[in-house]
């Protein structure tokens, strides 16, 4: 082979270069992949999917109910608030009553549910806390008269009548039908009811049911099997349009009226929700005008959309920290079984893996499928059966999603 000159050196030489650069820029690139945690897609769920799921193919109502709806066997589902954050809430209370519904369903094969129908039926769970309990008809009545709503209104033939009568506001005890009205209405009724009452009367307690429950005649809806009203995805198009001129969420918005992101304390429920329309309305209106912005009307459900948009704020995967989750996996006794890195034992299984990340959702649906036999080989190895806060979850999903030792 003859000699290389010096261009053809100086090529050879930069083809070498070229080479070396890209199989450094594969090592740090794989590197920084198995350095980086992983990441998972968040799994929605529809919560109208997650009541037919509840009442219907997996059977769950036979021993649950949800607002009064459903079997006595165990509690009633809708009874609960979850606390925040709410998803790791629903996915502790799954792991923290393992046991007991271990011990009550022994004999009983239980359900099994996909990722998906989990997601769906802790959507369902989350917004069925939220929905009004029926209100009282004859406490209602006496709010009627004791707040002096029947010196401008009827309801049927109890009343004066001069404004609208109230019985044809409200839509099946619905509380949404009763927020559009006040608020779109309220700036009207402010002088002449201060004028007439001398104070602008306020609502305590559960004292705004009973009054919806009175002015829909008593009509009780089936709260357990109807997710609340609206769509999250409208709301947020809703609140862009109609609110962001005086609210903010997350720092995006006016500050005119107050921040209501979630960590601002907000009722959820549209009764709790009207109560506060109603008792901040003169202060909320005259901010309003002073601030030169004009005062939105809602229109159809614009109003139950953008209650389950705040809701939604609320209901969202926890963040934590891979570092506190392992001190928890630690400290609760998930080591003992599944190794102190989770790489898996003799006595449990690898829980690190090099495929989808875990979630909530996924947590969960671990929980559920696997309860049983973690429960049983707990009692085996005389193990208390651990238990884990709300905060927990989002520290444990970390860790889980963090790459293990020498990765």
């Amino acid at each position: 082979m003859p000699p290389l000159n010096k261009r053809q050196q100086f090529l050879m030489w930069i083809v070498a270069a070229v080479f070396a650069t890209a199989g450094l820029v594969a090592v740090l690139s794989a590197e920084l992949h198995r350095s980086t945690p992983r990441h998972a897609l968040y799994v929605t769920g529809d919560a109208e999917q997650g009541a037919v799921l509840f009442f219907g193919r997996k059977h769950c109502s036979i021993c649950h109910s949800v607002n009064g709806e459903g079997g006595r066997l165990a509690p009633d589902l809708g009874k609960i608030r979850p606390a925040a954050p709410a998803m790791g809430w629903l996915a502790m209370a799954l792991w923290n009553h393992a046991p007991g519904m271990a011990r009550q369903m022994r004999g009983t094969k239980s359900p099994q549910l996909n990722q998906q129908e989990m997601a769906h039926i802790l959507a369902y769970l989350y917004q069925a806390s939220s929905v009004d309990r029926p209100g009282d008809a004859a406490a209602g009545k006496a709010v009627f008269q004791a707040k002096g709503c029947v010196q401008c209104h009827a309801v049927g033939s109890n009343g004066h009548g001069a404004g609208h009568d109230l019985s044809a506001v409200t839509d099946s005890g619905n509380g949404s039908s009763w927020q559009l009205a006040m608020w779109n209405h309220a700036q009207s009724m402010i002088g002449p009811i201060t004028a007439r009452l001398g104070q602008w009367p306020q609502f305590r307690g559960e004292e705004m049911s009973d009054l919806i429950a009175y002015v829909s005649a008593g009509t009780k809806a089936s709260p357990g099997k109807l997710s609340p009203r609206g769509h999250a995805e409208n709301g947020w198009a809703v609140f862009q349009a109609r609110c962001i001129g005086c609210h903010s969420v997350r720092g995006h918005g006016s500050q005119i009226g107050p921040e209501l992101g979630p960590d601002h304390e907000l009722p959820q429920s549209p009764a709790q929700f009207a109560t506060i329309l109603w008792n901040h309305a003169p202060s909320m209106l005259a901010r309003v005008k002073d601030a030169g912005v004009e005062n939105p009307t809602l229109q159809g459900e614009e109003m139950a959309d953008v209650l389950q948009f705040l809701s939604s704020l609320r209901y969202v995967e926890p963040t934590g920290s891979a570092l506190l989750g392992e001190h928890i996996f630690a400290e609760r006794g998930c080591a003992l079984c599944h190794g102190a890195a989770a790489q898996g034992s003799p006595e449990g299984p690898k829980l690190r893996t090099e495929g989808d990340a875990f979630t909530t959702v996924s947590l969960a649906t671990a929980f559920w499928s696997h309860g049983g036999a973690m429960q049983s080989r707990a009692e085996r190895m005389g193990i208390t059966w651990p238990t884990l806060k709300a905060t927990d979850i989002g520290d444990l999903i970390s860790f889980l999603n963090a790459p293990g030792p020498g990765k």
